[in-house]
């Protein structure tokens, strides 16, 4: 520092000398305030430097917080840290998890699988004493006693059956009066918040007292109704359990042997004791035991104590047992509807999966095939368990190529559709316009490549045939040795005249050829030479009639047989009067079709 004073009073020496003094002053001054200024700019530099000065904190931040906390002043230090490690903490948390999740895995797992074991410990026990005490006669006694009584079924179970229960116990630091660890006993309902207040009040102030009374003797026991209170008095530590019952005089050795074991291993932290009851989380293990429960005839209850486990397992593989039906059940009706899926009309799977507790089910399906979610509700089946994704296509299988068919073609009533490998067969009676779509329109469908009518029948051509049949049932008679008709035969004339002309219409709507031979007929008396030009007579005689009503046709030929084709033997009277008559003879075919129309070329040229 004088070195650079000097340095620079040289450099601030002027070149020739002054006139005065002055230069002597300057250079005085120089000496003797230099090195302050010197300092004066160091100290500045670390203050308006932010990396200086951060580097200085950082090199004393740690001893500054063990001061503090030194001081006694905790409670400032966390106020000022706790947002920040807040902030920090949720970050950490939002940005990497994992860091966080594998700090707390070994802290987790343990108080995770604690927790587990205990509730279910305890729901076993539950379950135990319910099975002992519901499940005998003397369970139902009491259920009656409590019906009778009209009080709740556990207190009359816990009335007959406890002995003695040791419901809480506490650890108490002696000096202060303060709660050190608490335990409660399974299954035993919460107390009263106000009474448990007063009792650890109660025992406070006993422990600051020193738990002495006037005599100078260490209190023992405290009393209230339905319950006791035991304590045991150490150095340290007091231990106070509540007990609900009588419990033997052995069990006060237990609470010492406890207390022993607390000093032994929690001495230095009882000394050491300033408010923190954390460190001692760890006596559970030593009071744990002393939450005691016995029943009345206990050695009887041991005895039943393996019917009962034996028992609860039974009822536990039951239960299993249902479930593995249960299961196998839905396993082999889901195995079934696979199985009845895949022979489905219509139906193609090609993948059948369960993934995520759903049935995934891939493949193919006709339009015309079955609705796969009704099947699976015809099936007893969860349709929301079921995924179908089945791509449409065409099937070749017959009863959905009938169904097709049946759909694009609308048969009328009396026409049955069926399909056999892919040739289409109708039977029945059908309009000729719908015969007709069905050459032009069959071979369309998918699936058919041949169609079959052999069983198919027009209804004009069954309609001629029907006014046949009724035609030429028809027996129009004439007297004896006459040509013209009885007098009681209009009523078949005009019948003969209306089977006729709707026969000609049928015919001309449907291409056929009517052929109508009107054939005369006469009996044997008389002369054969007379007997056929008669029969001839009659036969012309009704085509004139015919004639006369409007039906005029070139199908008519008259033809008389005279008696070569007799009606019925001429024994009787009657059989005779029917050969003395006309009868009809139709022959129907079907009429040539036209040319067709020249090619189109011809046309043009």
């Amino acid at each position: 520092m004088a070195e650079q004073a000097q340095r620079r009073a040289a450099e601030a020496q002027p070149q020739e000398k002054p006139p005065n003094d002055n230069h002597a002053l300057e250079e005085l001054r120089q000496l003797i305030v230099a090195p302050e200024q010197e300092g004066l700019a160091e100290i500045r530099d670390r203050i308006d430097n932010l990396e200086r000065r951060a580097e200085d904190v950082s090199s004393v931040v740690a001893e500054a917080i063990q001061m503090r906390r030194e001081q006694g002043d905790d409670h400032a230090l966390a106020e000022a840290l706790g947002p920040t490690i807040e902030a920090t903490l949720r970050d950490s948390v939002r940005e990497h998890p994992h860091v966080i999740a594998d700090a707390l895995f070994p802290v987790m797992g343990p108080a995770i699988r604690k927790s587990i074991t205990e509730t279910l410990r305890t729901m076993l026990e539950s379950f135990n004493e319910a099975l002992e005490h519901s499940l005998s006669w003397r369970g139902i006694q009491w259920r009656i006693e409590a019906l009778r009584t009209d009080k709740p079924f556990a207190e009359i179970v816990l009335m007959h059956s406890l002995l003695y229960q040791v419901e809480e116990v506490f650890l108490i630091h002696r000096e202060t009066g303060l709660l050190l660890n608490h335990l409660t006993a399974p299954a035993v309902a919460a107390k009263d918040a106000r009474m448990l207040a007063g009792m650890l009040t109660a025992l406070q102030q006993l422990s600051q007292d020193r738990f002495e009374t006037e005599q100078g003797e260490s209190l023992q026991k405290w009393e209230m109704p339905d319950l006791q209170g035991w304590l045991e008095v150490g150095p340290s530590a007091v231990t106070a359990v509540v007990i609900r019952g009588h419990a033997p005089a052995d069990y006060r050795v237990r609470m010492k042997q406890a207390l022993e074991e607390i000093h032994q291993r929690f001495g230095a932290a009882l000394e050491r004791f300033e408010g923190d009851a954390g460190p001692f989380c760890a006596t559970e293990g030593v009071l744990a035991p002393l939450l005691e429960k016995r029943l009345r005839e206990e050695e009887a209850a041991a005895k039943k104590k393996p019917y009962a486990v034996l028992s609860v397992a039974a009822v536990a593989l039951i239960a299993i047992l249902a479930w593995a039906g249960y299961v196998s059940y839905r396993t082999y009706q889901w195995s079934t509807f696979e199985k009845a899926l895949q022979q489905e009309p219509g139906i193609a799977v090609t993948s059948f999966e369960r993934q995520g507790g759903r049935y995934r089910i891939r493949g193919f399906r006709d339009h015309f095939a079955a609705d796969p979610e009704l099947l699976l509700k015809n099936a007893g089946l969860d349709a929301n368990k079921a995924d179908f994704q089945l791509t449409p296509f065409y099937s070749t299988h017959d009863s959905i190529v009938t169904s097709r068919a049946n759909v694009l073609l609308a048969p009328p009533a009396g026409v049955t559709l069926s399909v056999k490998d892919s040739v289409l067969r109708a039977e029945g009676t059908a309009p000729p316009e719908w015969i007709a779509r069905l050459k032009d329109r069959g071979l369309w469908i998918a699936g058919v490549h041949e169609i079959d009518t052999t069983k198919l029948q027009d209804a004009e051509i069954v309609a001629l045939n029907r006014d046949k049949a009724t035609l030429q049932e028809l027996v129009l008679l004439f007297p004896l040795g006459r040509a013209e008709l009885e007098a009681a035969q209009e009523n078949n004339l005009a019948k003969a005249k209306q089977e006729i002309s709707g026969m000609l219409g049928l015919a001309k709507r449907s291409n056929q050829n009517v052929q109508i031979e009107v054939v005369g007929h006469t009996d044997t008396t008389g002369m054969e030479a007379s007997n056929l030009p008669l029969s001839r007579q009659r036969a012309e005689q009704v085509l004139r009639a015919l004639e006369r009503a409007g039906i005029k046709s070139s199908a008519f030929r008259p033809n008389g047989v005279g008696t070569s084709e007799p009606l019925r033997s001429e024994d009787t009277e009657e059989g005779r009067r029917l050969n003395r008559s006309v009868t009809f003879r139709v022959t129907i075919s079907p009429a040539p079709t036209a040319a067709p129309p020249p090619p189109a070329a011809s046309l043009i040229n």
